[in-house]
């Protein structure tokens, strides 16, 4: 099972990683009433900080001693070209009198369908494939930590607002997964709400421009027995460089 999971959810990673590759005639993919709006294709590496909470939801069923609360802040690297969006975070916090570590990695690919406006301004249903793998560890065994592998789906509402001197989109949405803990057989749903507002500015003189842009993400997770039924809330800026 434990196999399996993990295929599925780097599968999904592979996928969007060729599609990210891709020459932009790939963009035909996108489904566009309006040939006027053209979804971006900005490609960016950037940086930034979550301030991050993690905590047992109320019905984790660990015991005090083995369950996993801190209050921290991550720090992030990420790459985005077109639809699809990277993001690796990691951090160290105190447990029961000793460091432990952090990580989050996602993927996340978007497509895009005008509901009205034009090449300028523009509202968007965006619809998004979304996985996840969220490590936090606990005092206890390997088999304690909080390992958990994500892959869903989601929809929300998009602005984009693409000017001479910028290009500004705002975006919320909400994601389901199905969940998987990468050291047992235990399995189980991830509901997440996601958002994010992005300026890029071309006209800024670092290579193509800068990218300048604010994310949120809340998740929980139940799993199994509940003994990993958890929840985090991420919010933070970032800057990236266009090139």
């Amino acid at each position: 099972m434990r196999r399996e999971c993990l295929r599925i959810l780097w599968s999904g990673v592979t996928a969007a990683f060729i599609l990210s590759c891709a020459p932009r005639p790939a963009a035909a993919q996108y489904l566009e009433p309006s040939r006027s709006y053209a979804p971006s294709d900005a490609r960016y590496v950037n940086a930034g900080i979550f301030a991050r909470d993690f905590r047992p939801r109320g019905s984790n069923t660990a015991p005090e001693s083995l369950s996993v609360s801190y209050t921290r802040v991550m720090p992030f690297v990420g790459f985005r070209q077109g639809p699809v969006d990277f993001l690796f975070g990691y951090t160290t916090y105190d447990l029961h009198g000793a460091s432990r570590a952090a990580v989050y990695f996602g993927v996340t690919f978007t497509g895009e369908y005008v509901l009205s406006g034009n090449r300028d301004r523009a509202l968007v249903l965006p619809f998004l494939v979304d996985a996840d793998f969220t490590k936090s560890e606990s005092a206890g065994t390997l088999h304690d930590n909080f390992d958990v592998g994500s892959i869903g789906i989601g929809t929300g509402i998009k602005y984009r607002s693409n000017g001479e001197w910028v290009d500004f989109s705002v975006m919320a949405a909400a994601v389901i997964h199905y969940s998987f803990d990468g050291y047992s057989l235990q399995t189980g749903s991830s509901p997440a709400a996601v958002a994010e507002a992005v300026a890029l500015l071309p006209d800024i003189g670092i290579l193509n421009g800068l990218a300048l842009g604010y994310r949120f993400r809340f998740q929980a997770w139940t799993l199994g027995n509940g003994r990993y039924d958890y929840r985090t809330l991420n919010n933070g800026v970032f800057v990236g460089v266009m090139f």
